[in-house]
C-alpha cells in the first residue's frame, strides 16, 4: 500500500462488477453486514410490535366482554376480527360464562324492580321502627343559623340560665341548670 491510496486497497479485484455471477455480492461487506444487523433489529422490533398489538387487543377484548356480562377469559376463545364480535357473541353466547351481577347492576335481560325497595325488618318490627322514628324527631329543633353565629350567642350568655335557655331553643333536651 503506498502512502497516497487515500484507503484503497489496490488487491481488491473490483473486475467482475457488473456481471451476472456476482449478483450475491452487492456492496462492500461492512455494508452488507451492517445491513444485515439492522435487518435482524427490524424483524425483532416486528415481533414486538406484533407481540403488544395482540396484547392490547386481547385487553380490549376482555374489557368488551366484562362490559357485556361475559367472563374476560372468553377472549381467549375469540380469535376473529374485533369488529365482528357481537356475531361471535351472538353465536356462542349460550357456552360462554356469565359474570354475577353486582349489587345495584341491572343484567342485560333483567329489568328493575319498581317501586320501593323490600324492607329488610320483620313486620312485627316494622310498627315499632315507625314509632322510634317519631320520637327521634319530636321535640327537636331544627339547626338555625350558622357555626359562626351559634359560637357568637354562646359567647353572649352571662349566666348558666341564659346559657340553658339558649341550648334548649336549640333543641337540646339536656337539663342545663
Amino acid at each position: 500500500m503506498s502512502e497516497y491510496s487515500f484507503g484503497y486497497d489496490e488487491t481488491d479485484d473490483t473486475s467482475g462488477l457488473g456481471e451476472a455471477g456476482d449478483q450475491t455480492q452487492q456492496g462492500p461487506k461492512w455494508f452488507r453486514e451492517g445491513l444485515a444487523k439492522l435487518s435482524g433489529q427490524v424483524n425483532e422490533l416486528k415481533a414486538e410490535n406484533d407481540r403488544l398489538k395482540a396484547a392490547q387487543q386481547r385487553s380490549e377484548l376482555e374489557s368488551t366482554l366484562k362490559a357485556k356480562g361475559y367472563a374476560p377469559q372468553a377472549a381467549g376463545l375469540f380469535s376473529g376480527d374485533p369488529a365482528k364480535l357481537d356475531e361471535w357473541l351472538s353465536a356462542n353466547s349460550a357456552a360462554l360464562a356469565k359474570l354475577p351481577a353486582a349489587p345495584g347492576e341491572e343484567t342485560p335481560g333483567e329489568q328493575a324492580p319498581s317501586g320501593p325497595p323490600a324492607s329488610t325488618v320483620p313486620a312485627d318490627g316494622q310498627e315499632q321502627m315507625r314509632i322510634m322514628q317519631e320520637q327521634g324527631t319530636q321535640g327537636v329543633a331544627p339547626p338555625q343559623g350558622s357555626d359562626a353565629e351559634l359560637a357568637a350567642a354562646i359567647a353572649a350568655c352571662e349566666t348558666p340560665e341564659q346559657f340553658a335557655q339558649l341550648m334548649q331553643s336549640r333543641g337540646s333536651r339536656f337539663d342545663w341548670t
